[in-house]
């Protein structure tokens, strides 16, 4: 067994059930509410005073599968944050203490209607970039945090968990000495999972 699969297993008894939430900071909560509603449709379910910054706002968007995105603005009644927020912006370089990206999974099909939807909107993105396994875009939001939209070549069989499927295929990628994991790997991790079964 690889050391990856050995030290994932090992980790069983903390085994986390999703990512819950990033808590993002911005400045302009209007244009955070209409970028994540309208452009990107996802609810905003929870709209109320920080608990512990009472000088922001706490947005709660739901982006699927009991997943969210937090969001810290400054209270309407509230000058901006100073100084101003911007922890990367599309295209700049990696920093210490940042976020890199956010990145979703998305079907093929919305994938496809991403771009059409960013374009109409006026909204940059790079890509689609091939990324392996999967291929993504990036965009950024208002308040500057890229986004990621990807979608696996293979799509993941629901039945599996996608950490046993990319956990395999890491293993599979290591013994054929590949540099990265790739679309055949994963193929072949889906194929090794389900035979495996009784």
């Amino acid at each position: 067994m690889a050391l990856f699969e050995h030290q994932h297993q090992q980790q069983r008894q903390l085994k986390t059930d999703r990512i819950n939430h990033p808590a993002l900071v911005g400045q302009d909560g209007p244009a955070v509410i209409h970028f994540y509603t309208q452009v990107l449709g996802m609810p905003l379910v929870l709209r109320q005073p920080n608990l512990d910054f009472p000088t922001l706002e706490h947005l709660f968007f739901d982006c699927g599968n009991d997943c969210f995105i937090a969001y810290f603005v400054p209270a309407s009644d509230q000058q901006p944050l100073d100084p101003p927020v911007n922890p990367q912006g599309l295209g700049t370089g990696w920093s210490p203490g940042s976020l890199r990206h956010l990145a979703f999974d998305v079907s093929p099909e919305v994938f496809s209607a991403a771009q059409v939807t960013l374009k109409e909107h006026g909204i940059t993105f790079r890509g689609p970039i091939s990324r392996g396994y999967e291929v993504s875009i990036y965009f950024p939001d208002p308040s500057g945090y890229t986004l990621e939209f990807l979608t696996w070549t293979t799509p993941p069989p629901a039945d599996l968990p996608q950490a046993q499927i990319i956990a395999r295929a890491q293993r599979i990628r290591e013994a054929a000495g590949a540099a990265y994991v790739d679309d055949p790997h994963i193929r072949q991790a889906i194929d090794e999972l389900r035979a495996e079964r009784p």
